[in-house]
């Protein structure tokens, strides 16, 4: 009966070392793609979303319209 204990109890930790390696990999993947990613040519792009975040908390309007330009005056 021991020996089924022990099997048992192995086979659960085998099962926790291999997720374990999983999220390892997984997290490797996100790393990889954050560092892949084009800060650069985001910048802009990021600053005008978030002045646009900055105007709406600020004025605490949910809807409606803002002081801001249209979505087609913004660069591609």
């Amino acid at each position: 009966m021991a020996t089924k204990e022990t099997s048992k109890e192995l086979s659960v930790e085998e099962r926790g070392i291999k997720a374990l390696e999983r999220i390892a990999v997984s997290l490797e993947d996100i790393n990889d793609w954050v560092y892949s990613l084009e800060t650069k040519a985001w910048s802009e792009r990021l600053e005008w979303y978030l002045n646009e975040f900055y105007m709406i908390a600020k004025t605490k309007q949910v809807g409606g319209s803002t002081n801001r330009p249209e979505k087609s005056s913004e660069r591609d």
